[in-house]
């Protein structure tokens, strides 16, 4: 058996068993919009922490973060630190947001305005950004890697995985993606697990790996010197700002049977993204012990290729489960946004049959432009970069302080709007700058002034 049949051999068998009982589960009873959109608020605590996981768990952490510690060692794990960080957040205000039944990051704009027009569609936009950037970037990665893996044709790649992606998201939106995303993070972890320990053995043992590995990547100083006080500094204003306003998280808290799970589903989904984070840190610097002359954007590759045929194909198979997930819930949730938070301010007669079938048409359109954006452009780090940096800037403020005043009367609608706007100002500003500040802090701090001087002089006049 050669290693690209054995790889797309095992890559159909987890689609199959993936898919197959949860279009049994789905095929009981009618698909309704609700569910579409919030999974009818009826998911059990370990497919929430499932599809958290899986979510959050993408390629980039199996590759770049991977290659990254194979570079520069053990304080890499700081970005996993970061990374979680947003769980843990958002638990502070996670019985609040399951007790009013949001579905959506702009459902929490319409609460504080009031169901004002701009302020919600406004905020619909802004948070679509965000999955912009993860949906490209997925794709791209799968063509990229699968393309090395098997010799087969990037493009065609490229295509075949976003018509796969459609399959784990038209049949009940976020309750199909939710459980698909719970039997992929059922299976990464399990093939994480074998390919550590299997990877120790070949390794030697981990006696072995810290005797051959440079000393530099096992010390946070050293690790830290080597990765540099700034990187850390970027990173902290890039990924918590961003974590903690992707909607994807929002309606996985919004979607649980009992909110008094909230809390709990987040500590333990955070808990396990750090420890399979981990994993990443842990078998980057093992590959650098065993060959300290690779680049790092190949460390997973040529582990993999160490791999027995077996392994290397379930291994294969688990990057596809990431990026899918990833892919799946971000287009889910973009679409959302579309019917549940724009479209009623325009047809708002639309029945729940007609915002079934325009979810499904977005899904296919919003794919399709992602898909031309791949295959014209391969580089989409940027993107993702920008378009994470431009949807925490005009949405982190509006949210969180919105939250701290919402019992003061304080925040007004055109301080809401102010804030958005500057949000994208001060964000293009600082990447004119090119700042050692993260453009993404400036900004936030642009948005919050703007939100605080405008809701202040625009607040209703005491009597």
């Amino acid at each position: 058996m050669t290693p690209t049949f054995a790889i797309i051999f095992t890559t159909a068998i987890l689609i199959a068993a993936t898919l197959i009982p949860t279009f049994i589960l789905e095929r009981r009873k009618k698909v309704t919009g609700n569910e579409w959109a919030i999974a009818s608020r009826d998911l059990p605590l370990y497919v929430v922490v499932g599809t958290q996981f899986a979510s959050v768990f993408g390629g980039g952490i199996m590759v770049g973060h991977l290659g990254n510690s194979y570079v520069n060692g053990i304080a890499v794990f700081i970005y996993g630190v970061f990374m979680v960080l947003p769980f843990v957040f958002l638990s502070i205000i996670a019985n609040w947001l399951r007790k009013n039944q949001f579905a959506t990051i702009p459902d929490i704009f319409r609460t504080y305005s009031n169901n004002n027009k701009t302020v919600v569609v406004v905020a619909a936009v802004m948070t679509m950004l965000f999955p912009i950037g993860w949906i490209t970037s997925q794709i791209t990665a799968f063509g990229s890697i699968y393309a090395t893996l098997t010799g087969l044709n990037y493009e065609a790649l490229c295509v075949i995985f976003s018509i796969l992606s459609l399959l784990f998201i038209m049949p009940a939106g976020l309750k199909t993606v939710a459980w698909t995303d719970f039997f992929f993070a059922c299976f990464m972890v399990t093939i994480l697990f074998i390919s550590s320990i299997i990877g120790t053995n070949m390794l030697g043992g981990v006696s072995e790996i810290s005797k051959n590995v440079d000393s530099q990547l096992l010390s946070w100083t050293g690790s830290i010197q080597k990765l540099g006080v700034g990187t850390i500094f970027l990173w902290f204003f890039a990924v918590l700002p961003g974590g903690m306003t992707n909607q994807m998280y929002f309606q996985r808290i919004c979607a649980i049977n009992d909110e008094k799970l909230t809390h709990k589903s987040l500590m333990i989904s955070a808990f396990v993204t750090l420890v399979a984070f981990g994993w990443a840190v842990y078998m980057g610097i093992a590959i650098h012990a065993m060959n300290p002359n690779l680049e790092n954007s190949t460390a997973t590759s040529w582990f993999m290729a160490q791999l027995p045929l077996w392994l290397l194909s379930c291994f294969a198979a688990t990057l596809f489960a990431a990026m899918m997930s990833t892919v799946s819930s971000a287009v889910q949730s973009m679409v959302v946004n579309i019917v549940h938070d724009i479209m009623p301010y325009y047809k708002p007669d639309m029945t729940d049959k007609q915002s079934l079938s325009l979810s499904r048409i977005l899904c296919v359109v919003i794919m399709v432009g992602s898909l031309v954006l791949c295959l014209k452009f391969t580089d989409t780090l940027t993107w993702l970069v920008a378009m994470n940096a431009f949807s925490a800037a005009t949405l982190f403020c509006p949210i969180f302080l919105g939250y701290a005043l919402r019992k003061k009367n304080f925040v007004t609608n055109s301080g809401i709007i102010a804030s958005m706007v500057l949000g994208c100002i001060g964000t293009v500003i600082g990447m004119i700058m090119e700042t050692a500040i993260n453009y993404a802090a400036i900004g936030i701090a642009f948005s919050c002034v703007g939100m605080i001087v405008v809701s202040y002089f625009t607040r209703p006049k005491a009597n």
